[in-house]
């Protein structure tokens, strides 16, 4: 039987705590504090709201090796869908939702999959959260994580899907700046439009089904208007996945069949076949988008 970490709420968040929004927008790598915690290794533990004076409920996958370390690890938060939204009642119920999909649901379900992930050094957080993953919401947590735990600002990554990946696009049109990449599936609403300048050079990877694309492809817009490219990408239906690939140098898109994760492209975006509401089980799903992700670093 696999053993879990349940915390259980013992305090309030004190308005002044560490949800509370920094006078400066930015969280440079001067401002990134030494750890507050020493949390449970190499197994997945939740911790209620206000159990470490933490904004939301969450659950954690620390790697081994981490509390008898002083090094900087790289970091994953995954937000979920709509279906996770709300308040877990207690720690087993919170597990039960926050390991439904991603990295937490890769180490929950597989040995493999957790070697992997400790022999990364990763580190991942996944919030429960009510009001549809808006940045005033996630943004307390990350402020959060990066005082409590020891990350790597070089090394932050985000990932979404759904109304999560919804979450996502708008937690970086004011934030992406500190991402080291980002990856959203079937991101439910549109955007609003305008380029994203604090996206420009970060790599993203973004997924839909073909007749799902109109959210996913709205937010992918604004980022390639940074390379003064002003088109949609040019999807087309096809019977197979397909992968289109954005060059920032020769501002333009190409394609290749399949879910493409070589190369250094600074957008890709993976269109499946069909109508369904899907992308993420297929992606999360593969060590290759994984090591795609973790090559990321900013400069």
């Amino acid at each position: 039987m696999r053993s879990v970490a349940l915390a259980v709420v013992v305090a309030a968040l004190a308005a002044c705590g560490p949800g509370t929004p920094e006078d400066a927008a930015a969280l440079a790598a001067d401002t990134w504090s030494a750890a507050l915690l020493s949390p449970v290794e190499n197994q997945i533990s939740v911790h209620m709201q206000g159990a470490n004076g933490n904004p939301l409920p969450y659950g954690e996958f620390i790697p081994p090796g981490y509390n008898a370390s002083t090094e900087l690890y790289p970091v994953v938060i995954h937000l979920n869908g709509i279906g996770e939204l709300g308040r877990a009642p207690n720690p087993t119920d919170l597990y039960e939702v926050l390991t439904r999909n991603g990295a937490l649901r890769n180490i929950r379900t597989s040995a493999t999959w957790k070697t992997y992930f400790a022999q990364k050094k990763m580190m991942v957080f996944a919030p429960q959260a009510v009001d549809n993953y808006s940045p005033a919401e996630i943004r307390p947590f990350v402020q959060f994580i990066v005082a409590n735990y020891r990350v790597d600002p070089k090394r932050v990554y985000l990932t979404g899907l759904s109304m999560g990946g919804w979450g996502a696009w708008r937690y970086a049109t004011l934030h992406g700046s500190e991402l080291a990449a980002m990856a959203t599936f079937a991101t439910a609403i549109g955007a609003p439009g305008e380029t994203i300048p604090q996206l420009k050079d970060v790599p993203i990877w973004a997924g839909s089904s073909f007749g799902d694309r109109w959210g996913e492809r709205s937010w992918v817009l604004p980022v390639t208007k940074n390379y003064n490219h002003w088109a949609f990408p040019p999807v087309v239906e096809l019977p197979q996945t397909t992968t289109y690939l954005f060059n920032k140098t020769t501002q333009s898109w190409t394609s290749q069949a399949g879910i493409v994760a070589t190369g250094n492209t600074i957008l890709r975006y993976v269109v499946f076949s069909g109508n369904a509401h899907m992308g993420w089980a297929e992606t999360y799903g593969l060590q290759s988008f994984w090591d795609w992700m973790f090559a990321q670093s900013r400069p």
